[in-house]
């Protein structure tokens, strides 16, 4: 089964040159890193982990640019895992998408079948090859675009929705794609979130800064205290739990809120970009 895009003309532009332009402005942005990322023609000899935001383009663009420019500094994947947090409610408990394609403006990235089959059986069958959860969620399609501008279509892709975010479905994730790292390189693992929401920007700051300093003690217990203590709203706590586990180091690239961007500061979401080896 493929899939078409849906927040094409929403979140990013649904015109192929429109978008990107949209995707170069974001580099450009003072948010954003000031520069652009340059060919990539090597693949990648390590396996990396990022996170990254994923509102509209307009609003977290910038932040995000700043991890795909270190990404594209690593080299070309040959395959890539995105997890995402569920913000329809739709599917199982954790989702993985079987088979097929993902369409975007910028072309197709095929589905890796034959890693989807391996971390379902490395999940002992908790990971569920299901569509449903996938069809409305924009956590990982937003994240294409970035992907094809640097990479074209040539990674293969699997993308991963965490409706249950609980610590115990975070082992589950890193039991299941901690083999496959062990064995393969060239695979970056991208966790899709955006961090505190609709705070004013002093606040969400704040919070975020919190969050952030327990993720740098990657103690997955002490991170979901912290969130919880302080009620920092991050979407995708689930998918950062498990790529911080998944790597060894993390670099705090750029962290910003949607009032850097747009100006409104009193009804803002905070955005993080980092990179993990």
């Amino acid at each position: 089964m493929d899939r078409n895009p849906v927040f094409a003309g929403r979140f990013y532009a649904s015109n192929a040159e429109e978008l990107k332009k949209q995707i170069t402005a974001c580099y450009d942005h003072p948010v954003g890193p000031g520069e652009l990322p340059g060919p990539v023609f090597s693949f990648a000899l390590k396996n990396a982990g990022l996170i990254t935001p994923h509102a509209g383009y307009m609003y977290s663009g910038p932040v995000a640019a700043h991890g795909y420019l270190e990404l594209s500094k690593i080299g070309k994947p040959r395959k890539i895992i995105i997890i995402g947090p569920n913000h329809t409610g739709y599917g199982a408990r954790l989702s993985i998408w079987p088979e097929g394609s993902w369409h975007t403006p910028l072309g197709t990235l095929r589905i890796d079948e034959s890693l989807v089959g391996e971390l379902v059986r490395n999940s002992q069958g908790e990971l569920k090859p299901d569509t449903s959860a996938h069809l409305y969620e924009h956590s990982i399609e937003v994240q294409l675009p970035f992907i094809q501008h640097i990479f074209d279509n040539d990674p293969t892709i699997v993308p991963i929705i965490m409706t249950d975010q609980s610590i115990n479905a975070v082992r589950t994730l890193v039991e299941a794609i901690s083999s496959i790292l062990k064995k393969e390189e060239g695979i970056f693992v991208i966790a899709s979130s955006d961090m505190n929401h609709y705070d004013n920007h002093e606040t969400t700051l704040r919070k975020d800064e919190l969050l952030i300093k327990a993720l740098l003690t990657k103690d997955i217990d002490r991170i979901y205290q912290v969130a919880r203590e302080n009620r920092i709203t991050a979407c995708g706590l689930g998918p950062i739990a498990v790529v911080l586990k998944l790597f060894d180091e993390l670099k705090i690239l750029k962290h910003a809120t949607s009032g850097d961007v747009s100006g409104d500061k009193y009804h803002t979401v905070g955005y993080l970009s980092a990179i993990l080896s």
